[in-house]
């Protein structure tokens, strides 16, 4: 059976690792397998043609909440023109309700849950009659994992400056309840030659961005130190992207990312909230005043890029303590702070207790909450907006100057933004697109309505140096800038 393993990713840059994975499996075991991919920007008539030319028996979908819509209506529309060809489902986002999925879909054949490559290697040796479940099992040695980027497959992506993906572990071993690494215990790991080996390949092709999917990349603090020292080492403009827990870093780890090189490394950081209730009600082991100094130190002592994540619709979150929260994030100094919104996976713990809290939430993909016991519609409404800004000022990166003063003429920088997305609201601003010269504008005529011309002179002085950082050539002269 000739098998096509086909991916769907959110944006062009993205990169889908657990097709490969499968295909190089299947390739080591004889199989005949291939894969493509495809963003859901992408038209679905243009993705059906080339879905429809391939030469295969099979096709094999990897589903996630971006994606499932998109892939469904695909599978359908595949299933009409070719009937004779078999489509099988995979991912987290068809793992846990796999035979209500196969009963309102009569165009999927299979469901694999869980680990692909050896249920998916199998499968292609002898697919099951009817629509059926099948079960896969892990690689207990993650060794036995290929590595999924082939030389001319690593060479197209670096070419067309997409992100590579890589992991060097799979599991967790926390149990955040809203996250499906809380379903899998325990963590498995590559040995450590192979890493480095493999961060060399990464390097030496030149890719721009290596993102580790390790769930919590320093959970194993010595292994984490011998790659970082491995990729400070190196002879590379590549940068290394992890996600880590900052309360776990020590006076070493601070010691060994000191040598970092600019560029070098990007910590992502997820603090989710600072409400201590809320933390131990979705489980989640975090001692923040030691991450708040860690995060502190970083930000002073190394050159690494730091981005905090928070997550608004928690239980025992309300309005005034994830401003807290904000508020207690935005003073650790990060270079980007997310403000996201809670999601209901399937198979989630937190899911499974969501009438517990009181949650409304979108019945479909992505499954986010809409109210809790704790914090009505109209107040994630208000922290969407909040969220808009946030975006368009802080986390551009085209207002350091501005923000380092304008935002401590406020009460909390909570304040300061939640004002700001109230005047982009009354102008029916937010969620639309605005021309990157006009924020300047509308941060001046915010700024003129809020506080006294004694103040606002001092913060359009670090305005000017921002604009002139980034409209340099071209841009003309705005009013308020000829004004101070």
């Amino acid at each position: 059976m000739k098998v096509l393993m086909v991916a769907v990713n959110a944006k062009y840059v993205h990169t889908n690792i657990a097709v490969r994975y499968i295909t190089e499996y299947a390739k080591r075991q004889g199989k005949d397998f291939d894969f493509c991919e495809f963003s859901i920007n992408e038209p679905q008539n243009n993705v059906l043609g080339k879905l429809y030319e391939a030469d295969c028996d099979a096709y094999g979908f990897s589903c996630y909440i971006w994606n499932i819509d998109y892939v469904l209506r695909l599978c359908k529309s595949l299933k009409q023109l070719v009937p004779e060809r078999k489509i099988f489902l995979g991912g987290p986002e068809v793992s846990f309700d796999a035979e209500e999925i196969l009963s309102e879909n009569d165009f999927v054949d299979c469901i694999v849950c869980g680990e692909g490559e050896k249920a998916v290697s199998q499968l292609a040796q002898a697919f099951p009659s009817g629509h059926k479940v099948v079960y896969g099992s892990k690689l207990e040695n993650l060794d036995e994992a290929p590595f999924p980027y082939t030389p001319d497959d690593l060479k197209q992506t670096v070419q067309g400056e997409k992100l590579v993906y890589y992991e060097t572990s799979r599991g967790c071993p926390f149990n955040c309840s809203y996250c499906l690494s809380s379903v899998d215990k325990g963590v498995r790991f590559l040995p450590l030659d192979r890493v480095k080996d493999e961060i060399k390949m990464f390097s030496d092709a030149g890719a721009m961005t290596v993102k580790f999917v390790d769930r919590t990349f320093n959970a194993d603090k010595n292994r984490a130190l011998e790659i970082w020292q491995y990729c400070i080492e190196l002879d590379t403009n590549t940068c290394f992207h992890f996600e880590i827990g900052a309360d776990l870093i020590d006076d070493a780890a601070i010691e060994l990312l000191k040598a970092a090189p600019e560029g070098r490394f990007q910590f992502e950081i997820g603090i989710q909230s600072t409400n201590k209730k809320t933390l131990s009600e979705i489980c989640r082991t975090m001692n923040i005043e030691r991450l708040a100094n860690n995060i502190k130190r970083l930000k002073a002592e190394t050159n690494i890029l730091l981005h905090l994540d928070l997550i608004a619709g928690l239980p025992f979150e309300n309005f005034e303590s994830f401003a807290k929260s904000f508020n207690d994030a935005y003073r650790m100094s990060p270079h980007v702070l997310q403000l996201g919104f809670l999601k209901l996976l399937k198979g989630s713990p937190l899911r499974n207790a969501s009438k517990e809290y009181g949650m409304l939430f979108d019945s479909g993909a992505p499954y986010e909450v809409y109210a809790t016991d704790w914090i009505s519609f109209g107040e994630i409404l208000c922290l969407k907006a909040v969220e808009d800004v946030l975006e368009r000022y802080f986390n551009s990166g085209r207002f350091c100057k501005t923000l380092e003063i304008a935002v401590f003429n406020f009460d909390s920088p909570f304040e300061f933004y939640f004002r700001l997305s109230e005047f982009w609201k009354k102008r029916d601003l937010v969620g639309q697109g605005v021309k990157r010269i006009r924020l300047y504008e509308l941060l001046y005529q915010f700024l003129k309505e809020e506080l006294s011309e004694e103040l606002i002179k001092p913060i359009m002085a670090e305005m000017k140096k921002d604009f002139s950082l980034w409209h340099s050539n071209g841009a003309g002269t705005p009013e308020w800038y000829k004004k101070y």
